[in-house]
């Protein structure tokens, strides 16, 4: 029985409910911001719907901001965002981007006006869900395919 349960104790830990990768990065206006991609999920966005080519992107916890969203240098975001800090993984802003059939790499910015504090990182294309948070004066940039539901 023992065995059993070191068994299922090992699976967990190493199969884990969300599977994800996470790296550190350090942004040209100084500040540190992470990186996450999400591997698997329990809603997951339908591969038809992936193949829309379109990335939808939330602003989730702790923005009370003019945040400025560009890719490839064309502003596609420029909106205060007020997030509820009681609420977690709620979200109060969002859209939509198209991607282009003509384009195959994107490079995607963003700038805090209040917290003077950025982020630029290429956009992975396997993903078609982009979770924006900002926790301890840091950007957190989550690429997933899970459809949160509150």
């Amino acid at each position: 029985m023992k065995n059993i349960i070191y068994y299922l104790i090992i699976l967990c830990v190493l199969g884990g409910c969300k599977s994800f990768t996470r790296t550190d990065l350090q942004s040209n206006c100084g500040n540190t911001f992470e990186v996450q991609y999400i591997k698997n999920g329990k809603y997951l966005v339908s591969k038809k719907e992936r193949a829309k080519n379109y990335l939808n992107i939330y602003f989730l916890s702790n923005f009370n901001d003019q945040i400025k969203i560009n890719i490839n240098q064309k502003e596609v975001f420029n909106k205060e965002v007020i997030t509820d800090s009681t609420k977690f993984d709620t979200y109060s802003a969002a859209f939509t981007y198209k991607l282009s059939s003509s384009e195959n790499k994107y490079i995607m910015k963003g700038y805090s006006e209040r917290n003077k504090t950025c982020f630029e990182i290429p956009i992975d294309t396997k993903y078609r869900i982009i979770y924006f948070y900002y926790y301890q004066n840091k950007w957190i940039i989550r690429f997933s395919n899970e459809i949160i539901i509150n």
